[in-house]
C-alpha cells in the first residue's frame, strides 16, 4: 500500500507541475506547495524501500551470485536461485546493483563500505567480474 501511495502522490504533483506549467500558473505559493509534495513524496518512498528491504547476503563462487536471506539471527537461510549481477551506480565507497535469475526477477540492492569494510575491494572486483550464467542480457 505504501508505495502504492508514493506512485499516486508522485503522479499527482508531476500533473499539477504540468498543469501549472502549461497555464502560467507556476509563481509563489503554488510552486513551494508542488515542491514540498514533492520533497515529501520523495521522503515516503526513500524510507519505504529502505525499511521494506529484507537484509541479504550476496554470495560469488566465482561462477554466479546468490541472495542469500538472512534470519532474524543474521544467519544466512537457504539461498536463492543463481543470478547475475549489474551495477547501476558506482560512487566507489556506494555501489547500486541489482541482481536477477533466469525468470526474469530482478532485486536491488544499495551496498555500503561500512558494512563491510575489510571486503569491500573483493565486492566490487567480483561485481564487475562477468556471469557465467545462460540468462545473461
Amino acid at each position: 500500500m505504501g508505495v502504492c501511495l508514493v506512485f499516486v502522490l508522485s503522479c499527482v504533483t508531476a500533473c499539477a507541475f504540468a498543469f501549472s506549467h502549461v497555464s502560467g500558473d507556476l509563481t509563489g505559493w503554488r510552486v513551494n506547495l508542488l515542491l514540498f509534495s514533492w520533497s515529501i513524496a520523495s521522503c515516503i518512498s526513500l524510507w519505504a524501500v529502505r525499511h521494506g528491504q529484507q537484509k541479504c547476503w550476496l554470495s560469488w563462487n566465482g561462477h554466479v551470485w546468490q541472495v542469500l536471506p538472512l534470519s532474524a539471527n543474521g544467519l544466512a537461510q537457504k539461498s536463492w536461485v543463481d543470478c547475475a549481477m549489474t551495477v547501476h551506480l558506482d560512487l566507489q565507497q556506494h555501489m547500486l546493483v541489482s541482481a536477477f535469475n533466469h525468470t526474469g526477477f530482478r532485486q536491488w540492492f544499495w551496498v555500503s563500505q561500512k558494512s563491510f569494510p575489510d571486503r569491500w575491494h573483493g565486492f566490487r572486483c567480483a561485481v564487475y567480474s562477468r556471469s557465467e550464467s545462460i540468462f545473461f542480457h
